[in-house]
C-alpha cells in the first residue's frame, strides 16, 4: 500500500478509467492531502510525460485516498515532481448551508484561520477551493462532472433558496 507524499502524481482507478491527481502537501484535513486534481481521465494508465504536458483544467482539493489505497486502486506515477506550478490561490471558503440555503460564506488562509465573512462572493472568491476534505469516490465524481469551485451548486440563485437539508425529515 502506498502512503501519498507531496510531489507524488498518482491514478485513482475508478469505473474502468483512471483519474489523476498531483499531491501538493501532507495530509492536513482530517486525512485529506492538499491535491490538484485533473479533469482528465484515460482507459488505461498515462505516463507523467502525457498527463503534465496535457490541459491544466482541474480543481484543488483535500483528498483522503484511504479507500483507493485499501483497495489497491492508487497508483503512484511518479515521485518528486515539480508542484510549484499547481499552487492554489491561497484561500478556501466554506459556506454555512448545513440545515438550509447559503446564508453566508467564510473565507479562510490555508492555515484555516478565518479572514473574513461574506454574504456574497466576489467572482475572485468563487475560484477559492472548498475547505472540506473529499474521499476519491467524491474526486472521481467531481472530475466525471467537471466540477469547479467557481460552478458549485451553491452559488446558483435558484439552489440558494431552495436547497434543504435532506437527513432532517419534514
Amino acid at each position: 500500500m502506498i502512503v501519498p507524499q507531496p510531489g507524488d502524481l498518482v491514478a485513482v482507478q475508478a469505473h474502468e478509467k483512471y483519474y489523476y491527481a498531483i499531491i501538493l502537501e501532507r495530509i492536513r484535513l482530517f486525512g485529506g492531502n492538499w491535491t490538484f486534481v485533473f479533469h482528465r481521465t484515460s482507459a488505461i494508465p498515462l505516463t507523467s510525460v502525457e498527463i503534465l504536458a496535457g490541459p491544466r483544467a482541474g480543481f484543488h482539493a483535500y483528498v483522503d485516498f484511504m479507500w483507493a489505497k485499501k483497495e489497491g486502486r492508487l497508483t503512484r506515477i511518479e515521485r518528486k515532481v515539480d508542484t510549484s506550478q499547481f499552487a492554489g490561490p491561497g484561500s478556501l471558503k466554506s459556506a454555512n448551508d448545513l440545515l438550509g440555503p447559503v446564508r453566508g460564506w467564510f473565507i479562510s488562509d490555508m492555515e484555516f484561520k478565518p479572514v473574513r465573512r461574506v454574504i456574497r462572493l466576489s467572482e475572485e472568491e468563487k475560484r477559492y477551493p472548498l475547505n472540506q476534505r473529499i474521499d476519491d469516490v467524491g474526486m472521481v465524481r467531481m472530475v466525471d462532472t467537471r466540477w469547479t469551485p467557481e460552478n458549485d451548486e451553491r452559488l446558483s440563485p435558484r439552489l440558494r433558496r431552495t436547497r434543504r437539508f435532506s437527513g432532517l425529515g419534514s
